[in-house]
């Protein structure tokens, strides 16, 4: 096997929270609930004006897996652990 290095991308930890869409019937009550804050930690793939796009998973071919498309108006914070890992 050949040895191949990995790209350099930073490795982030973006708070979002999480939203959802109901097609039936609801209840007043349920509108009222807190929405569930989420957290992802990835390398930062791309960024552009409305999301980040945060994959779990790079190969050495460069190849990524686990992507995780997040719209930056649910983005409670974005910090980067590591500028390249």
């Amino acid at each position: 096997m050949k040895n191949r290095k990995f790209k350099k991308y930073p490795l982030v930890l973006i708070e979002w929270y999480d939203h959802a869409g109901e097609g039936g019937w609801v209840e007043m009550k349920d509108l009222e609930e807190e929405p569930i804050l989420a957290k992802t930690v990835g390398w930062l793939l791309k960024e552009d004006k409305l999301r980040y796009h945060v994959m779990n998973t790079l190969t050495n071919d460069n190849g990524q897996g686990g992507n995780s498309e997040i719209l930056k108006g649910t983005v409670k914070s974005a910090k980067i652990l590591r500028k390249s890992f």
